[in-house]
């Protein structure tokens, strides 16, 4: 099947049309450069596209190319420079233009996204010189992918007629039909009820902890590099990255502790102890985005090691009660009393449905042997104990049409708008001057 009409304008949107002719004659330019296509009395050379596939290369991070992928690319970029010059054409026929204000804001925001996606700006950098471009020349040639993406939405929202995306019931049914076969199958799942209990350390274990991370503070209100530290005392994974996490919703933030205490910090502020469920953490607000209400955030977590009596006492507690569900007391009701599982303790510890392939594989194990209704034994966790009850097991097996149905509709509205932009382009092809003149 062709592309749908999303990827298109995905497509047209990092396709640069970076051959705009100011004060050259077109025969010099063939001098130093070769013109692969006109489109009216705009020229395509090779260098344009040889550009475009070097940036779409760095943007989707494709390092190694054979040959003949990277010739598909070359042939992709061709069509797709034609089809956005175009519509650019014809927003000019139109009268159609772009605030350059508007356009300088968004270059400034897709090198902000490129520098993320390549792990910050030395990796950019580094990339950016592998693939031959300076970072005024990548900015050139987003200047021009943007205004020609808005022009892209701005004509097709003035000159086509989208009305006809209308999608019937028994479309969805036909399309289910011709998809069905080559649907991924939906995995196989089960529905789970748990009882978590957490482990409880000693006072001295957090008195303990308490001081590493005073002393990690002192250290680095002294002056001494936040990431570093997270190198050397950090317990969290993120130590290795600096403790860096990204730039994150602090509303999404599971611990409101820690999303409190980030949320009073400005940029380049640390925060002092803060405890939770995991430890406590020096939390550092890196940088901000307004439009998007994300934090960069960086922390150090010093976790509360629990003793050997600490450990001994919870599995004790975490024996007794799965004892009493074994002699039936009711699943629900003892979750609500007793599970340190916040985010279900209130719904009678019900996990719901859960896809067996995201569960840890001793996990798995253990479910492999239960029946419905069946509890398991007291599994452990690094945080704690856990007993889970088996309440349904669905194997892997063909979507049923009702469980795809919004997905269904989604794409068949995308087929049929992507039918509306080919033949719109392809009556641009007879209204503009469109010239190939071969590799």
């Amino acid at each position: 099947m062709s592309a749908t009409f999303f990827q298109k304008i995905f497509f047209v949107s990092v396709v640069v049309a970076c051959s705009t002719i100011e004060g050259l004659a077109l025969a010099d330019k063939q001098l130093v450069d070769r013109v692969i296509a006109v489109v009216e009395d705009t020229a395509i050379f090779q260098s344009e596209i040889d550009q475009t596939v070097k940036q779409l290369i760095l943007q989707r991070g494709l390092t190694d190319l054979e040959p003949t992928e990277r010739s598909a690319l070359k042939q992709q970029v061709l069509d797709e420079l034609i089809n956005s010059k175009l519509i650019v054409a014809k927003a000019g026929r139109l009268g159609i233009d772009v605030p350059f204000a508007e356009i300088e804001q968004l270059v400034d925001q897709a090198i902000e996204d490129n520098e993320k996606t390549l792990g910050g700006e030395e990796a950019f950098a580094r990339q950016l010189e592998a693939e031959g471009l300076t970072m005024s020349e990548l900015k050139q040639l987003y200047r021009e992918q943007i205004r020609n993406r808005m022009l892209v939405e701005r004509v097709l929202s003035t000159d086509v007629d989208r009305r006809s995306v209308q999608v019937t019931e028994a479309d969805l049914r036909a399309l289910y039909d011709r998809r069905k076969s080559s649907l991924p199958l939906r995995p196989a799942v089960v529905h789970l009820r748990t009882v978590y209990i957490a482990m409880e350390s000693s006072q001295t274990a957090q008195t303990q902890a308490k001081a590493r991370a005073d002393s990690v503070y002192r250290r680095v209100m002294a002056g001494e590099d936040f990431a570093d530290l997270a190198r050397a005392y950090s317990d969290d994974p993120s130590a290795k990255n600096g403790g860096r996490l990204g730039s994150l919703k602090l509303a999404d933030l599971a611990d409101q502790a820690f999303a409190e205490a980030a949320g009073k910090l400005a940029i380049g502020e640390v925060s002092q102890p803060v405890l939770t469920g995991y430890g406590y953490h020096l939390i550092k607000v890196t940088g901000a985005d307004s439009t998007k209400q994300e934090v960069d955030l960086s922390h150090i977590l010093i976790t509360v090691k629990p003793g050997d009596d600490d450990i001994d006492n919870v599995f004790a507690k975490a024996n007794e009660i799965h004892a009493s569900l074994l002699a039936g007391a009711p699943f629900d009701t003892t979750a609500m009393r007793f599970s340190d599982d916040s985010a279900t303790a209130a719904e009678g510890g019900d996990l719901g449905w859960l896809r067996v392939e995201d569960l840890p594989e001793f996990f798995r194990d253990v479910l492999s042997n239960m029946k419905q209704g069946d509890i398991s034994p007291v599994l452990r966790e690094p945080t704690g104990f856990r007993i889970v009850q088996l309440l349904a097991r669905e194997t892997e097996r063909t979507y049923r049409y009702e469980e795809v149905q919004e997905e269904l509709k989604k794409l068949a509205e995308q087929e049929k708008t992507a039918n509306i932009y080919d033949d719109y382009l392809n009556r641009l092809r007879d209204e503009f001057y469109v010239d190939l003149r071969g590799d």
